[in-house]
């Protein structure tokens, strides 16, 4: 066993180990201090990928409801085109003739289709109508473009009065009046469709007119300066008159008794 070394200090003996035993303890705090730090920084690793994990799994599920709840949702409505102004005025024009129609004793037959009662109010004709429709579904489909053509509005038409004639019993009032309400609706339709097609005849006609009036206008010029040309290339034939031929024959004439 190595002796500790003795040193004098401040009048006080003080016995010290060796340098050579102090070093390997030394260098024995320090491992374990390197070994403490190394294990501490191991463990936040493992813990701060335990953290990103259940961030990740919690956001995973969070997509996942994100889409459950989409699906169980109503998909969103699709955005049509508008139709052209023409088309939606003759279909709003045809719905306004055939709810405004009344029949012998002034009574508007449209009034019990223009809104269906509630489900909560009438349950049965829920099950029973598979497609209910009314004429405020029908103005509101105008309106959004949903019918691209009147076929489609008279589709609808055709439902509504099919509606009423499934649920309510034949002979009755609202029964008859969707027979009514039909023929007034196909009695509109060819009277507006007539019409417009037969002022689009009228207007293309007057634009052909219109556009051939300037190319008649120019064959008429043309032909009065042909004409004018002909008249003053034309060359007065000399040497003979109406007058002179009867003076000679007067002459002759004379000569003649002589």
């Amino acid at each position: 066993m190595k002796r500790l070394a003795a040193r004098c200090y401040a009048g006080l003996l003080i016995l010290s180990p060796p340098a050579d035993i102090q070093q390997p303890a030394r260098h024995s705090q320090a491992v374990e201090n390197g070994v403490s730090e190394d294990m501490e920084e191991e463990t936040s690793l493992k813990k701060r990928k335990v953290d990103h994990q259940g961030n990740k799994d919690s956001e995973t599920g969070q997509e996942g409801a994100e889409k459950v709840k989409k699906r169980r949702g109503r998909p969103p409505a699709e955005k049509l085109p508008p139709n052209p102004p023409d088309l939606t005025k003759q279909m709003n024009t045809i719905v306004d003739m055939v709810i405004n129609y009344k029949d012998t004793l002034g009574r508007q037959i449209s009034k019990g289709f223009v809104q269906l009662p509630s489900r909560k109010e009438v349950p049965e004709y829920y099950e029973l109508i598979r497609k209910p429709v009314d004429f405020r579904r029908i103005r509101e489909r105008v309106r959004n473009h949903k019918y691209r053509s009147v076929a489609d509005l008279e589709k609808d038409i055709v439902l509504m009065c099919h509606n009423a004639q499934t649920f309510n019993l034949e002979g009755s009032q609202i029964y008859q009046d969707s027979i009514v309400l039909q023929s007034v609706f196909e009695s509109a339709r060819q009277r507006i469709v007539t019409n417009d097609k037969s002022e689009e005849e009228k207007a293309s006609l007057a634009s052909d007119q219109a556009k051939a009036e300037p190319i008649q206008q120019q064959h008429r010029d043309g032909d009065r300066s042909n004409n004018a040309g002909a008249i003053s290339n034309t060359k007065p034939v000399t040497g003979y008159s109406y007058e002179d031929s009867a003076e000679e024959q007067e002459d002759n004439a004379g000569q003649e008794e002589d």
